[in-house]
């Protein structure tokens, strides 16, 4: 993997995906409203979050995450359910903000230990999922597919008690979505998520004993607190610059 890049651009490069989750930055359209395509690295004011203390099932749903025709698995298909997850043509506008560059970087993220996804089976097929990046004690979903009803409900929902019992704080949910308030997502500022972020990059959780929590890169665990000063001395710098033009006048 090479060094840092600062350019706003996904690339498909794992070391650059890694350092843009990092600092809690997460793709998107450039322009939202559909005017461009181009997928660039995003970040507001506040930033939706599934707490794992407090995931809360509607009653009527719990039926289908719980239900016995569904068989929840872990990193078996983990490149179908990406490439399901950009499949255009679940959107009414035809498009996914999963670009290729970033799904051929979502694989080499899995390949190195840095991406999961969460499945749920039926009769031996792949019948729908949820997939998601992890450094050190942070975890994200990044999106859902289903090809039969309530299986993206499964999956997801059975992922969420999963990595609370592996003790995992939150999932980075990005959003808050109308269908999930439900299920306790809400809104953080995004200064208290960055907060957080630091401190979950250095824990060590795993999914499951059989997949351990791949080391976090040199590049990024060294660029964070240097980060962390120089954003600190740029945000003084005004201040420094404002009082001594005001003791030159």
């Amino acid at each position: 993997m090479t060094w840092l890049r600062r350019s706003k651009l996904v690339h498909p490069d794992p070391l650059d995906l890694l350092w843009h989750y990092a600092i809690g930055e997460f793709p998107m359209y450039r322009d939202e409203e559909g005017n461009s395509s181009d997928i660039v690295w995003k970040k507001y004011s506040h930033r939706g979050i599934q707490p794992l203390d407090q995931i809360h099932f509607p009653r009527k749903q719990k039926r289908y995450i719980f239900s016995p025709t569904f068989e929840i698995r872990f990193n078996e298909a983990f490149e179908d359910v990406v490439r399901y997850c950009a499949d255009p043509t679940r959107d009414d506008e035809g498009r996914t903000w999963i670009s290729p560059d970033l799904l051929q970087g979502y694989l080499k993220l899995h390949r190195l230990g840095f991406a999961h996804s969460f499945e749920a089976w039926q009769a031996g097929k792949l019948v729908g999922g949820a997939f998601g990046v992890q450094i050190g004690g942070y975890i994200s979903i990044e999106a859902m597919f289903h090809h039969v009803s309530n299986a993206s409900k499964a999956a997801y929902g059975q992922a969420l008690l999963r990595l609370r019992e592996r003790g995992f704080e939150f999932v980075d949910t990005v959003g808050v979505s109308d269908h999930m308030v439900n299920y306790g997502e809400r809104w953080v500022p995004q200064w208290w998520f960055e907060r957080r972020l630091r401190w979950l990059i250095r824990q060590n959780h795993s999914i499951d004993d059989a997949i351990p929590a791949a080391p976090v890169p040199w590049q990024v665990r060294w660029g964070l607190p240097l980060r962390h000063i120089a954003v600190a001395v740029h945000r003084k710098m005004p201040l420094k610059v404002a009082a001594a033009a005001a003791a030159a006048t």
